[in-house]
């Protein structure tokens, strides 16, 4: 997977306009996620864009004074900064980054497989949050790769869920079709609906390459992944897209719609194959989409490999196309302003020489806060017995991805025979964040990835839910006492909003003290160290003040450094805003240190 950041000394214009879900309430829920009211906030607007940064300007841009770039007309109520990359740090002298992996559900698997529908295993392939009809949505894989599994022949379908909470899922019984002469169930997707339900709208060429010898799946297959609500509808039709494999019927990615998320068509011929999907060697089934906002266009990454890198499109002369030798996972990318024609397609993603010789890029899937991507990395380990986990990476671009914190994952797997063996990521195209809390869904099965599932009737595999803090997928962390003084500075970077907030935690008494710079590193008088108040304790938001200034007001629209003045102490994210923020107190069961200062206080 490529380790280069993306335009370390260019100026990224990062403020995008944000999407607003409106507020809305959930019922209580158990364990450390129990409240008597949630408000439900579109992950956007709590995590924010990051940060612009001031360097030197990339040679298709023009510099601009400061101050006439620091409030463009369509810049958001607030900014945040993740500190998932470098992008934003001059010098961290006792400082390092560490990653806070995701907390597992107490219930997990919070959805498994115990009806005849939902097969041998369950993988949630996208996940939503409705906030029109205030409603969690999921749409998951089901079925068995054992032909004593199949039902009415088919070995993978689509199973449609809802739950008011995240947690406790409903399975209605919504008869779309009959699924082997039944239609108790709540399938929504399967191979016998391709024929009986194209798209109303054409997408992908009408001409499109017929393989000589095309692979047999096992059994019928059809799903889809990355579903979408459509922000501009040509027609009712395709109020949700996603993107479809039917492997028994066409190979190559096709575009399917819904007007409503259970009655699906699907488009008559694929927008994307590969060579593999026309030489029949290979299976580039994983594929991930979303809207992104900032570029207008629609977005895809799909599982390819290597040598595919200089011709992703398949011809007639891929039929007879010989088979590689060692075939390594990998990812590419394309995008769309309609969903009809494709372009930019590239070579994004794959492990490199200092991953694990052993490891493959098995599932990618990523979401935007603010304008900071945030993707989900899931690690297949060739050595038996093959377990998968989920490790975070991170762009600005949304194509050149760095890994955080290589080597340690996100969501780690359990151990053989757990219920989360081989924990895969899957799509969530906007993050869920409720209440402060951002939720993560993902399979997990409890077996390895090349065993026989005919061979025990224990081998299963459900829905798993993992949740963290807001904006605390990693932090800057103080060192061993050796390590102090111990310091974070920025780069420059222009005010854009008067009110500075920090999410941090600090433990042993320790603090934080944040001191503003010129560009040449002057202390500004009334933004000093010495004028700075300290900050302790754990909270989401803690006020950023000085002796004699309550906030950034009299700077807006300067070009500063930050300077971070930290005692035990860790940094999760910076947030600068237009309103007063609510101090955001951390529930212990998210607490990174059990003895840490949980009473926020600023002296």
């Amino acid at each position: 997977m490529g380790t280069s950041e993306c335009g370390q000394d260019a100026i990224f214009g990062l403020f995008h306009r944000l999407e607003a879900y409106a507020t809305e309430e959930t019922p209580a829920r158990n364990h450390s996620m129990t409240s008597n009211r949630r408000q439900f906030i579109q992950a956007a607007g709590t995590a924010g864009a990051a940060l612009l940064t001031l360097q030197t300007a990339s040679a298709d841009e023009t510099a601009a004074p400061a101050a006439d770039r620091s409030r463009p007309v369509d810049r958001p109520p607030f900014t945040t900064e993740l500190f998932l990359d470098n992008q934003l740090l001059e010098a961290t002298p006792g400082v390092s980054r560490k990653l806070h992996p995701a907390k597992k559900h107490l219930l997990n698997p919070v959805i498994r497989p115990e009806r005849w529908c939902e097969g041998t295993y369950i993988e949630p392939y996208t996940t939503m949050y409705d906030a029109e009809e205030k409603l969690f949505k999921m749409w998951a894989r089901a079925g068995s790769d054992a032909k004593a599994g199949y039902v009415g022949g088919n070995a993978a379908w689509i199973l449609y869920y809802t739950s008011r909470d995240g947690v406790h899922w409903e399975k209605p019984d919504l008869g779309v079709f009959d699924l082997g002469g039944r239609r108790d169930h709540n399938v929504v997707f399967a191979s016998d609906l391709i024929p009986k339900a194209p798209t109303r709208l054409a997408y992908g060429p009408e001409k499109f390459v017929i393989p000589t010898t095309p692979m047999v799946p096992q059994g019928k297959k059809a799903f889809f992944w990355g579903v979408n609500k459509h922000p501009q509808p040509r027609d009712p039709s395709e109020n949700y897209v996603a993107l479809a494999i039917v492997q028994d019927h066409r190979r190559g990615a096709h575009i399917v719609t819904s007007p409503d998320g259970v009655h699906w068509s699907c488009a008559a011929s694929p927008f994307w194959q590969t060579p593999h999907d026309v030489a029949g060697t290979g299976d580039d089934c994983l594929m991930h989409l979303m809207f992104d906002e900032a570029k207008r266009k629609w977005v895809i990454y799909r599982r390819i490999i290597p040598e595919f890198s200089e011709r992703m499109i398949a011809n007639d002369s891929d039929r007879n196309r010989s088979p590689i030798d060692r075939y390594n996972r990998s990812y590419a990318y394309a995008e769309s302003d309609d969903l009809r024609e494709w372009k930019n397609h590239r070579f994004i993603l794959a492990m490199d020489a200092d991953d694990p010789a052993d490891t493959e890029l098995y599932q990618f899937g990523c979401h935007k806060f603010g304008a900071t991507y945030v993707g989900y990395v899931s690690i297949f380990y060739l050595r038996h017995p093959q377990p998968i986990d989920i490790h975070l990476a991170t762009s600005r671009d949304g194509t050149h991805f760095t890994r955080v914190c290589r080597g340690t994952p996100f969501i780690p797997h359990g151990p053989l025979g757990y219920y989360d063996f081989m924990a895969m990521a899957c799509s969530q195209p906007r993050p869920i964040v409720v209440n402060d809390t951002i939720y993560i869904y993902y399979a997990a099965l409890n077996f390895p990835h090349d065993v026989d599932e005919s061979a025990s009737a224990d081998y299963s595999g459900g829905v798993a839910l993992a949740t963290l803090k807001r904006d605390r997928f990693a932090s800057l962390e103080t060192g061993t006492p050796d390590a102090q003084p111990c310091r974070v500075l920025t780069k420059p970077l222009v005010v854009s909003h008067p009110r500075l907030y920090l999410n941090a935690a600090t433990w042993g008494k320790g603090s934080i003290r944040v001191e503003v710079l010129t560009r040449d590193w002057q202390p500004i008088p009334g933004f000093t160290v010495a004028e700075s108040r300290e900050i302790q304790g754990d909270a989401l938001d803690h006020p950023v003040r000085w002796s004699n200034n309550a906030d950034l007001g009299k700077l807006v629209g300067q070009e500063i450094r930050l300077k971070f003045h930290m005692t035990r102490a860790r940094l999760h994210a910076l947030t600068m805003s237009d309103q007063e923020r609510p101090l955001g107190l951390v529930e212990a069961a998210y607490r990174s240190d059990a003895a840490g200062d949980s009473a926020p206080k600023q002296n």
